[in-house]
């Protein structure tokens, strides 16, 4: 398909553009400037003024004295989110770096409004743009998980406040199950994607991993929102395993950890002190220790647990 363009609609609005920042200036502005400024005729110019002032609220005047349109105040502003040229290289460059393991209900709009942005603006901004997006490269870590094919039905029941059924294979029971549940809250955590939701049967919030959901359906039926805190859900947690007491754990990191441990982000209560050239020790409060023991063993040696419950 080809290209839709806005090159009509991005000239006239950008000349409404430079108008208002003409007169919040309050420099000289009569008709035969903006012409001039504008690359249009002077018949152009008082439609654009009208325009303005007629449909965007403009309040645009004529100063008989200095024979020159002014704003009678300049509290007023264009319809519009201003955004910065440095902003949206900024939104571009982002958009580059995380399209790769975006899915696809994320990653088509994101790219959606990235070209509606970039039509909106000059041609050499566009350019400078683009050139700024080869210039910085993301090298992602491959999304490993299946299961980011529901991730759209997902959205639109966690939207919509719909209850939903599915066929989930249970790890621990190796065998299939039926689930009603409502869907809350997505969570991505290394490489996968999993689902927070009110199990009807249990009565409890498990974390569901997308990629062992054998069949999903989005019912029409609506649940009643529960109170739910992914922030306060989530606490203590290393990953995406909860439950249990909170309790204070050391892990000692040693080699190739040590010396990047403090280049890296850690969870939320986790605190790393450098002990030695290459050691240091990580300590944090933690209410299911899954996701640590999982860390702990990709390490190769270089993480062990010191201290714990």
């Amino acid at each position: 398909m080809a290209k839709r363009t806005f090159s009509k609609f991005r000239s006239r609005w950008w000349a409404f553009c430079k108008i208002e920042r003409h007169l919040k200036t309050g420099r000289c502005c009569n008709t035969q400037s903006l012409a001039a400024d504008l690359e249009v005729d002077a018949r152009t110019v008082r439609r654009y003024l009208e325009f303005m002032r007629d449909d965007l609220g403009a309040p645009i005047i004529f100063d008989r004295a200095s024979q020159s349109y002014k704003f009678s105040h300049t509290t007023w502003s264009m319809p519009n989110v201003h955004l910065s040229l440095e902003e949206i290289q900024s939104l571009a460059v982002a958009v580059k770096s995380i399209t790769p393991t975006v899915p696809a209900p994320f990653a088509r709009p994101l790219e959606s409004l990235l070209a509606k942005l970039l039509d909106a603006l000059p041609e050499d901004d566009r350019t400078e743009i683009r050139r700024a997006q080869k210039q910085i490269v993301f090298l992602p870590v491959p999304v490993s998980s299946k299961g980011s094919a529901w991730l759209g039905p997902l959205l639109e029941a966690i939207r919509g406040e719909m209850t939903v059924d599915m066929v989930y294979f249970a790890l621990s029971r190796d065998q299939e199950t039926q689930r009603r549940f409502d869907p809350y809250h997505l969570r991505y955590f290394m490489g996968t994607w999993y689902v927070v939701g009110y199990d009807h049967l249990t009565k409890l919030w498990p974390v569901f991993n997308l990629a062992r959901i054998r069949k999903l359906t989005v019912t029409e039926d609506f649940y009643r929102p529960r109170s739910f805190d992914p922030d306060t859900f989530f606490k203590n947690s290393f990953g995406i395993s909860v439950g249990g007491t909170p309790q204070k754990v050391s892990i000692k990191l040693t080699g190739w950890n040590a010396k990047t441990a403090g280049e890296r982000i850690w969870p939320p209560g986790f605190v790393y002190k450098t002990v030695g050239p290459e050691e240091g020790i990580l300590t944090g409060l933690i209410a299911n220790s899954a996701d640590l023991d999982l860390w702990i063993a990709s390490c190769q040696g270089d993480a062990e647990i010191i201290a714990q419950p």
